[in-house]
């Protein structure tokens, strides 16, 4: 295969240690261009401008043929970039490292998953790519499988998906394998919810601790368990909602 050319973008800002990183590796092999928020944007889910001005900044970075920090939210990234910045230029989309997994229900939230899938939704093959947090996290194992797994599904893909791929927090022997994980779940949080009052005005005050699943924590085909058992977890998504098996259920209530 000639050389590709990769869009990388994140919703952890276009400074953060986890996009550098998948620059990194990705300039190694591919014309890499860049078009980032300018700050974190996490939990944005795939909100998206349709109307008005977005700023945009051109930066100098390392390992891009081309850098732009973009006042917008990661899905705006690679609709503008795709659309308009670099159209018809690039083969694959790379969103992340986000720091922190995306894994099932959380993927509904996640700006790093609604970058990837933006470009799904524009016909370019587009990977989605976090690692398990932790306080010193290395981004660098994460960038490898990113690299690896992503020039896989470019070459050999037969089917239109998008790949969310989570890396546990651990070193290169230590990763016990790559499983693929066909099972989404629901995932809630373990928030401390108080009312306040404050400069006049009432407020609700939100902190989270951490994720609680839902469902057996032992079952593999799960993203968010394989990466607790030390696996990369990869699983192919698009964007279609439709509930097959619900749709005789349907029928039966408008009777």
């Amino acid at each position: 295969m000639d050389r590709i050319r990769v869009l990388i973008t994140n919703d952890d800002g276009i400074e953060s240690n986890g996009l550098q990183a998948l620059v990194e590796e990705f300039s190694r092999i591919a014309d890499v261009y860049v078009v980032a928020p300018e700050g974190e944007r996490s939990s944005n889910s795939h909100h998206l401008k349709l109307r008005g001005k977005v700023r945009i900044e051109e930066r100098k970075l390392e390992g891009a043929l081309k850098a732009y920090a973009l006042w917008g939210t990661p899905a705006d990234c690679v609709h503008l970039s795709l659309r308009f910045l670099f159209e018809d230029q690039i083969d694959l989309v790379v969103s992340g490292i986000n720091r922190g997994l995306n894994v099932s229900s959380d993927l509904i939230y996640s700006g790093t998953a609604a970058a990837a899938r933006e470009a799904y939704i524009q016909g370019v093959p587009s990977v989605a790519v976090s690692l398990q947090f932790s306080l010193d996290n290395d981004f660098r194992t994460a960038a490898r499988y990113a690299r690896i797994l992503g020039m896989k599904y470019l070459e050999k893909r037969k089917k239109n998906y998008y790949l969310n791929i989570n890396v546990p927090d651990l070193k290169d022997e230590d990763i016990k394998g790559v499983l693929v994980c066909d099972r989404l779940t629901r995932i809630t949080y373990s928030e401390n919810i108080t009312m306040g009052f404050e400069d006049g005005e009432n407020f609700i005050n939100i902190v989270s601790s951490h994720m609680k699943p839902n469902e057996d924590t032992e079952d593999l085909r799960i993203d968010r368990n394989a990466v607790g058992m030390g696996y990369v977890a990869v699983s192919p998504l698009g964007n279609i909602h439709v509930l097959d098996d619900c749709i005789e259920d349907v029928k039966d209530i408008l009777k």
